[in-house]
């Protein structure tokens, strides 16, 4: 299922902007952003970094909402099961990406704002994806498309 993309992402300006909507004061933000678990946050960058890092701030927030909604409807106990089932991704294990990059600061960004529940639901609740490039198969035709955020489609 992996869209099989690699690249740059934005700033982090929806999360500030939704934080300040929600009366969440950067310290606040700072806080709350620290509570979240590495390991899980770790495995939500690399799997944005990798399939999405060469779309727009919004496709990467609706790639990272995938896993977390996954986790939501049972998929697996957290972000890094779901990440890691065979078939789906990648092998996350295998996957190094430069950590001293820009796009892996990024990737790491989208990660701690989507697991803080801080950004806008791009995905629409979707539980899978894929490429727009690449023809649908079987198992995507017969699913819903919910909408398509730059190179990818989401499906429930």
């Amino acid at each position: 299922m992996p869209a099989q993309t690699t690249a740059a992402m934005a700033p982090n300006a929806e999360s500030d902007a939704g934080a300040a909507q929600a009366g969440i004061g950067t310290e606040a933000n700072a806080h709350k952003a620290a509570a979240l678990d590495v390991r899980h946050l770790n495995c939500i960058a690399k799997v944005v970094h990798h399939e999405a890092g060469n779309q727009p701030r919004a496709g990467q927030i609706a790639v990272a909402q995938v896993l977390i909604n996954r986790v939501k409807h049972g998929f697996g106990d957290d972000v890094c099961a779901v990440a890691n089932q065979p078939g789906q991704f990648f092998r996350l294990s295998r996957y190094r990406p430069n950590r001293s990059s820009e796009t892996w600061a990024q990737a790491m960004d989208v990660a701690r704002t989507v697991m803080a529940g801080d950004a806008r639901d791009h995905a629409k609740g979707a539980l899978y994806f894929h490429a727009n490039w690449a023809k649908p198969d079987r198992f995507f035709r017969g699913r819903t498309r919910l909408v398509r955020v730059e190179d990818h489609d989401f499906y429930r």
